[in-house]
């Protein structure tokens, strides 16, 4: 079937779409659709492209979806922009015409429930769709990003709600969740335009009905794609999390989120353990400090002594403006023998200015393009682009 205006204006929650090139391919899946009785599918003409407008299309991700990778020559690329127009917890079934087992075993790799090779037959469709067990779900959870400083003023949680807001804008269809662990001094709500309010806890105390639609209740929306999670407490109070609820809190925002933002306060124990363990990578913000020095470096050794050690991104942030006492940025990476990947210049105005009014950064200034270099390591695009660079190159030596 055709994908319709009257699809787009339904706001229809579709449990399987598929996206074919050939006719073949779409008469065996009515096929299986029919006989099965399945009901809210959608069968179209096209392939990952045309897969990624109907997404951008429609306000919930189908439960699984079926793509065409045939004639593509980077299959794998063009699924990296899938992934961020539909939902991680999105089942996705990739169909092609390379049998190739090195293919196979990159598309399972990235999450793929199954690769399907043409011609495709009513039961090869119905073998694989049987075989795929929630429990047994391989998952394209979202990437878990944990925010840290070496000490008050470094401009920790600027950073990590700024970041949070840049992910969410670099996406087709990204979804973010910024995540605030301080419930007594913080402003990454605020810095957002979202107030404090209790949602935290209200989660944390139901964390075994942490399903998408009471997620989408409770979190606060900030628009474009961009959710929120913080908390307020009286100093008097204190915020012990029960153990184990921050991870399985972690896992669950993963399951629906591209990206989990994670504000991590600067103390050990239980709760800084229990965030960093599920973070598939960490940034360190910093200044030229000594105590920063040092704190870097023992967190440095911390987190690389762990069993399955995160990545790391040591961000060095310029909070005050150079003078003659100031430690050079070189020398501090000497000292500590902790190499720093993105560096942001001192920037007076723009943060205090955003903060203030709740409003994105001015995109030229200097804060901003440090948070968007840091965007481009967390996503991966920035050696993307160093390749694309190489192959420019390339191109002009051999013209």
């Amino acid at each position: 079937m055709a994908v319709t205006s009257k699809d787009k204006e339904s706001g229809r929650y579709y449990t399987f779409a598929a996206f074919v090139h050939d006719a073949a391919s779409a008469e065996e899946l009515q096929r299986v659709f029919r006989s099965d009785t399945l009901s809210d599918t959608v069968v179209a003409t096209g392939g990952i492209d045309a897969a990624i407008a109907w997404l951008q299309k429609h306000d919930r991700s189908p439960q699984r979806l079926l793509v065409d990778i045939s004639g593509s020559s980077r299959p794998l690329d063009d699924l990296d922009l899938l992934a961020d127009a539909c939902e991680p917890s999105v089942e996705v079934y990739v169909v092609g015409d390379r049998n190739d087992v090195g293919l196979y075993r990159s598309l399972l790799a990235r999450g793929v429930q199954d690769y399907l090779v043409k011609p495709l037959s009513a039961e090869l469709v119905r073998r694989s769709l049987s075989h795929s067990n929630p429990a047994q779900h391989r998952g394209r959870h979202g990437k878990c990003v944990a925010v840290m400083g070496t000490r008050g003023g470094v401009g920790t949680t600027s950073v990590a709600a700024h970041l949070a807001r840049t992910l969410a804008r670099g996406g087709t269809r990204r979804r973010v969740v910024y995540l605030d662990l301080n419930p007594y001094d913080s402003n990454g709500a605020g810095i957002l335009g979202r107030p404090g309010g209790a949602a935290l806890f209200d989660v944390l105390g139901n964390i075994d009905r942490l399903d998408q639609q009471y997620l989408e209740r409770t979190l606060a929306d900030a628009g474009g794609g961009l959710h929120v999670l913080a908390g307020e407490l009286d100093y008097s109070e204190d915020f012990l999390p029960a153990p184990g609820t921050i991870p399985r809190l972690l896992a669950a925002l993963s399951q629906y989120f591209h990206y989990v933002v994670l504000d991590v306060p600067l103390r050990g124990g239980t709760l800084a353990a229990e965030a960093l363990l599920p973070a598939s990578l960490i940034c360190l913000v910093t200044d030229t400090s000594v105590h920063s020095a040092r704190t870097l470096a023992r967190l440095t050794r911390h987190l690389e002594s762990q069993p399955n050690p995160p990545a790391l991104l040591t961000v060095l942030n310029h909070t005050q403006p150079a003078s003659r006492g100031k430690v050079p940025a070189q020398d501090f990476s000497q000292a500590t023998d902790v190499p720093i990947q993105v560096r942001i210049a001192y920037d007076g105005k723009a943060p205090v200015l955003a903060e203030n009014l709740a409003q994105p950064l001015d995109p030229g200034s200097e804060f901003a393009l440090g948070i968007q270099e840091l965007a481009n390591q967390v996503t991966g695009e920035a050696s993307a682009g160093a390749e694309q660079a190489w192959w420019r190159k390339l191109r002009r030596k051999t013209a």
